[in-house]
């Protein structure tokens, strides 16, 4: 569908609630996008501000708002195949091919916080493998080796992510991924493109960065650490390990591409961003593999070929179905698998009226730390829990303020 170019108003918009969003400022950000993303009859209006607004209501709960325009059903014979595909446990099926190589690649769809979420677990279950290198593309970046690499020792060192080391961080559920994963022992590395030259040529620019990221994760991975195993966290196609036609010119060859090229290494690719009903998600699909997932996250098999279902068929190597989302006290149950408990939000915290944000803060991190958990409590609702470790907290809430600007840097 078609989608129209914000107006300046609403660019403006946007740039506060992003600006908001790297303040912490959560509240203020989905409330200043909300208006933006819906028409005068409150219906979705499909654009970048909608896409934003959905990331946001995914930050503040756990999951985000379905996408304005689901993706129809693609034409594939395998779908047929999926009622009667062996459903094998993903992080079975990860790690039985994990030990026949160097480096895992597993992707994410960005407004997906429960991806993170099951990134941790891998992140888990290759540490026994020898896997100790943590490879993350939201992790700010620098031209420098030597500076990028004390930034990485020194997030190492601190044991937690804060609001400027990484703009998708502002994540809960991706802090934790991070703050748990050093808890294990890796170590992190950053290798996003340092160079943000804005070009007209599509192809161009995709060619630039990849290679770019290529060359980061050659010398500050695997030069790096050269007795080490890497897990690398990366966004949507950068896992797509074959050339992907996007147009009709030449197949673009993303990130897991050129490292097999430049390497001789045969990554495990993993995708997780088509089987799901949000996001770049296709919906119609989810709903077929979602049962097939009932007890936890699955790779479906037709024999011994995994099937691989949309834009990645064919590029990459597994592709993860996870299960409907459950809610338990008012949050995604998902968030049990990395170590959360349902906990009692402190009464004095609750509004007499309205809706505001409760965050918890691990007690013993910054004032610029990532909270562990938030969750939107509106008064007269049912009261939702926050899903908290065994750490001690500090509580903080938000307000949102209607048409109260938010502070820019």
């Amino acid at each position: 569908m078609a989608q129209d170019e914000p107006t300046p108003a609403e660019q403006e918009a946007i740039g506060r609630a992003m600006n908001g969003m790297l303040q912490g400022r959560y509240l203020d950000a989905e409330t200043l996008l909300r208006p933006l993303a819906h028409d005068s009859n409150s219906e979705p209006k499909p654009g970048f501000a909608y896409d934003q607004w959905a990331s946001a209501v995914g930050l503040l709960t756990g999951e985000p708002a379905p996408p304005a325009s689901p993706q129809p059903l693609p034409e594939d014979p395998d779908i047929a195949r999926i009622e009667t595909a062996t459903a094998r446990n993903a992080i079975a099926a990860i790690v039985e091919r994990a030990q026949d190589t160097r480096i895992v690649i597993l992707n994410e769809d960005h407004a997906a916080p429960r991806h993170r979420a099951f990134a941790l677990q891998v992140a888990r279950a290759l540490r026994p493998l020898g896997y100790d290198v943590l490879a993350v593309e939201a992790l700010s970046n620098v031209k420098s080796d030597a500076k990028a690499a004390e930034m990485m020792r020194e997030l190492a060192r601190r044991g937690y992510p804060e609001r400027e080391t990484g703009l998708y961080l502002r994540d809960p559920v991706f802090a934790d991924f991070i703050r748990q994963s050093l808890a294990l022992g890796y170590r992190p590395v950053a290798y996003e493109t340092t160079s943000h030259e804005r070009s007209t040529d599509m192809y161009a620019a995709i060619d630039k960065r990849e290679q770019a990221q290529a060359e980061y994760v050659v010398e500050r991975a695997l030069k790096a650490y050269p007795n080490s195993k890497i897990l690398m966290h990366v966004g949507f196609s950068h896992a797509t390990e074959n050339p992907q036609q996007l147009g009709d010119g030449e197949p673009t060859r993303w990130l897991a591409t050129r490292l097999k090229a430049m390497t001789g290494i045969d990554p495990l690719t993993i995708d997780q961003t088509v089987l799901g009903p949000n996001g770049n998600g296709i919906a119609a699909l989810d709903a077929l593999t979602a049962p097939r997932a009932a007890d936890g996250p699955v790779v479906l098999f037709d024999g011994d070929r995994p099937l691989i279902f949309g834009s990645f068929k064919g590029l990459v190597d597994l592709q993860v179905a996870h299960p409907a989302t459950r809610w338990i006290d008012g949050r995604p149950h998902w968030l049990t698998a990395i170590g959360r408990t349902p906990t009692a939000i402190p009464a004095n915290l609750l509004p007499e009226s309205g809706t505001r944000l409760v965050q918890a803060f691990l007690a013993n991190e910054s004032e610029a730390a990532i909270p562990i958990d938030q969750a939107l409590v509106t008064a007269g609702k049912p009261l939702p829990k926050l899903m908290l470790s065994a750490s001690p907290v500090r509580y903080a809430v938000q307000e949102a303020v209607p048409g109260e600007p938010v502070q820019t840097p």
